[in-house]
């Protein structure tokens, strides 16, 4: 048995995967509610964090791509 062989899946197992890793994540909330209220700060600061990496991330990408754009244009 391989335990860490390459895996691939299609867009829609993906989803179910998120789905399932979603309902763990509001099952564990609900049922570590008190610890967890605790901590609200590192969880907003998790999520602005993450979302500003990924909205410069994003906007990057699209300038890298408009610049190459811009190139073939040109030639």
């Amino acid at each position: 048995m391989k335990i860490f062989r390459t895996w691939t899946f299609c867009w829609w197992e993906v989803g179910i995967i998120k789905l399932c890793l979603i309902s763990l994540g509001i099952l564990f909330g609900l049922y570590f509610y008190d610890c967890l209220v605790g901590l609200i700060w590192l969880w907003w600061t998790l999520f602005a964090v993450t979302s500003i990496y990924f909205i410069v991330r994003m906007v990057k990408e699209e300038q890298r791509e408009a610049r190459e754009r811009k190139i073939q244009t040109v030639l």
